[in-house]
């Protein structure tokens, strides 16, 4: 899943899909990573231990831009706290469900947060939602009852917390829109990372177990894909439009279904697969009607 961002002009179409397309690679590496590492490590390891990078990352830049790496003073501090406290059950549920299902079906109930996204968007920004986009909505819920296939041993643990997770990455994201261009990266990494370091640094010290020098390699990879993939996006989003970028998001499924087959020996079910379709198409509808709402009012 990526953040949003806000789109100008359109300044070079290809290098834009280039970069979309490379940023949702990384972040299907950061799942597959993630996963792998669920066969030996605790979910608040995992956790902790990757968002050492985007607080690095993060510190980096508030040296080139300050000249100290420490200043986070932020204008909106309330905001802010709320979503570094988002992460913790975004990132935690995640990777715990992670190890309970295949990457398909964990990225497949993950399409649920531009659902939660448009819903929350109502209460929150005020934003106005039509008949059209409400019922997209109800379909890609739909497709989720598909794809777990309760009353039939699909529904368990596992997709609940991803469930979780996609609401609480929603929640968080539309809570970036009250002050997206306000805030410097530098803030928005740090507190999307300080909350997740510092609670699933406390979790993880009953569980932890001393990694080997390739498990340490492999835990900071899961925060370098995901520094990289967060800023492969935000240039696709400065350099094409969002619906030609949007729907290359949900190439992650493909991703998903890969590396199920390379590392997990894992194939998709029929009901997975179709249940992924439905949601799809609800999100690619949203994200069209949206963009064409967009530019009605421009005109």
């Amino acid at each position: 899943m990526s953040p949003p961002a806000i789109v100008s002009t359109p300044v070079k179409p290809l290098l834009a899909f280039v970069l979309m397309g490379t940023a949702v690679l990384c972040f299907s590496l950061v799942d597959a990573t993630a996963k792998w590492l669920t066969q030996g490590y605790d979910a608040w390891v995992i956790a902790s231990v990757s968002r050492v990078v985007p607080i690095a990352v993060a510190m980096a830049l508030s040296w080139r831009e300050t000249g100290t790496p420490f200043s986070f003073r932020t204008a909106y501090p309330k905001v802010q706290i709320l979503r570094a406290a988002l992460t913790i059950p975004m990132i935690w549920c995640f990777f715990t469900g992670l190890a309970l299902m295949s990457l398909a079906e964990a990225i497949t109930i993950a399409f649920t947060a531009p659902l939660f996204i448009t819903m929350l968007s109502r209460p929150i920004l005020g934003e106005k939602i039509g008949r059209r986009r409400w019922s997209a909505v109800a379909i890609g819920f739909v497709g989720i009852l598909v794809a777990l296939r309760p009353g039939f041993g699909g529904l368990g643990i596992g997709p609940i917390l991803i469930i979780i997770s996609a609401f609480a990455y929603a929640l968080s994201m539309v809570l970036l829109r009250r002050f997206a261009g306000q805030e410097p990266t530098r803030n928005i990494l740090f507190y999307s990372a300080i909350g997740a370091l510092l609670v699933g640094g406390a979790n993880a010290i009953p569980v932890w177990v001393a990694p080997s020098a390739v498990d340490w390699g492999l835990l900071l990879l899961v925060g370098v894909w995901g520094v990289f993939g967060s800023y492969a996006v935000i240039r696709a989003y400065r350099l094409g439009e969002a619906s030609m970028l949007a729907p290359l998001e949900y190439t992650a499924l493909i991703w998903s279904i890969m590396f199920d087959l390379w590392l997990f020996s894992l194939a998709p079910e029929l009901a997975v697969l179709l249940g992924a379709a439905i949601v799809i198409g609800a999100n690619v509808y949203i994200a069209h009607r949206e963009h064409k709402l967009a530019r009605i009012a421009a005109e």
